[in-house]
């Protein structure tokens, strides 16, 4: 991590924060830090737009689990942490501005579903090579993939939910199925652009995120267009940052240069928090057009304290983050391949699977426990998937230390 741009950075956002605080005692909006306005939605606005990224990192670091693309471990922590730091700027949002937030969100949902990324982030820092316990290191690893399973269909459940009752609340023109397909690709490339950036501070550059960032973008540009063309509603600004702009990347001056490829994935950011201002407030460029020093120091805080957190618990855990098995660079595609030639050409069915013995009788119970909770509570919709989700992974990752205790009397009764 290169801590000297860390503080840099960090001290350029407080100083944007105070110049747009003094700002806001100038144009008169400086009471709306404190209390807020009815009119003013732009509170919302952010977190809608954290709301997202609580969920970008934890979803992008699953799915490439899953499909098994190989990461390095550095990349995938990142990941997990920045979902966590995401989560905690929402939360504070929501806790501070919550009579402005008029979003209809299932807490108890979001809570679950920060919990489980919680414990896929803990599980992996345990699952590091620093770690003093190699049994309890090799046991984590077995339950990485089974938690990425259960994890991965909890996301799409509750971001569907959440997407639903807010296109039911807010403007029908978002009702509809594509809606949360929507939704789950546009955070699906916001933990894209997002990576490009944490890897910047990490002076690591990863060619594959990159070609994986274009493919993206030109999926988002559809969903875009569809929506200006069919639906007739959209944001123009946001698709020129979030879909355009990507665009750029095609010209090898801007591919290969540290700041343009930067500029290049933070005008993707912007772009999303334009799509989430006008979602919330229906109006194309609100956030340029009406500018308010207010929501500038909102922005401003948000990043800031995004970034200390981040940052803060990166270098308070970066034993965990650097050690050997990290490379400064993109992974070797010989080595790819040479590691795929080792592997033998053996298919193993679905139910026999190491990822199904390993979730089979947690998510059985699990299932069993949520159908009883969506029976006494009658939220059949709502946290039917996310209880189930919880009891499997808390089940799950209980495993190892099973495994271990067993293991251990085991040894002690052979020893006598």
């Amino acid at each position: 991590m290169n801590s000297k741009v860390v503080t840099i950075v960090f001290i350029g956002l407080c100083l944007l924060l105070l110049l747009s605080v003094g700002g806001s005692f100038w144009d008169g909006t400086f009471d709306l830090l404190l209390h807020g306005s009815p009119v003013s939605k732009f509170p919302e606005t952010l977190f809608v737009f954290w709301l997202g990224m609580s969920q970008a990192g934890v979803l992008l670091s699953v799915f490439l689990l899953i499909m098994n693309v190989k990461i390095h471990r550095r990349t995938s922590l990142l990941l997990e942490l920045s979902s966590l730091c995401g989560l905690l700027v929402s939360g504070a949002f929501a806790l501070f501005y919550s009579e402005q937030i008029s979003v209809n969100v299932n807490f108890y949902g979001i809570g679950i579903v920060g919990f489980i990324s919680l414990l896929f982030f803990t599980t992996h820092l345990a699952s590091a090579d620093s770690t003093e316990s190699l049994a309890l290191c090799n046991e984590m690893l077995k339950i990485r993939r089974p938690l990425a399973w259960i994890i991965l269909p909890t996301m799409f459940w509750v971001d569907s939910i959440l997407c639903l009752d807010f296109a039911s609340a807010h403007d029908p023109v978002w009702q509809g199925a594509l809606f949360p397909l929507y939704v789950v690709s546009g955070i699906f490339y916001l933990g894209l652009a997002l990576l490009v950036v944490l890897l910047s501070f990490e002076n690591y550059y990863n060619r594959r995120t990159e070609r994986f960032l274009m493919l993206c973008s030109w999926f988002i540009s559809v969903l875009f267009l569809w929506m200006l063309l069919v639906k007739g509603e959209g944001c123009i600004s946001s698709f020129v940052f979030a879909c355009v702009v990507p665009q750029f990347l095609f010209v090898k001056a801007v591919r290969e240069n540290l700041w343009s490829r930067l500029m290049v994935a933070l005008c993707i950011l912007f772009g999303f928090l334009l799509k989430c201002d006008f979602v919330v407030c229906h109006r194309e460029s609100r956030l340029i057009l009406d500018f308010k020093f207010a929501d500038a120091s909102l922005l401003f805080a948000g990043a800031a304290l995004f970034v200390a957190a981040f940052f803060g618990v990166r270098l308070l855990l970066s034993r965990f983050f650097e050690n050997d098995e990290i490379l400064m660079g993109e992974v070797n595609e010989n080595d790819d391949d040479a590691d795929i030639e080792e592997k033998k050409d053996v298919y193993c069915s679905p139910f026999s699977a190491p990822e199904f013995k390993v979730v089979r009788l947690p998510v059985l119970c699990g299932i069993l426990v949520g159908v009883a909770h969506g029976y006494f509570t009658s939220d059949w919709a709502g946290l039917v998937e996310p209880v189930a989700a919880y009891v499997s992974c808390v089940l799950v990752c209980l495993q190892p230390f099973v495994h271990l205790g067993l293991s251990k009397k085991y040894r002690e009764g052979k020893n006598k």
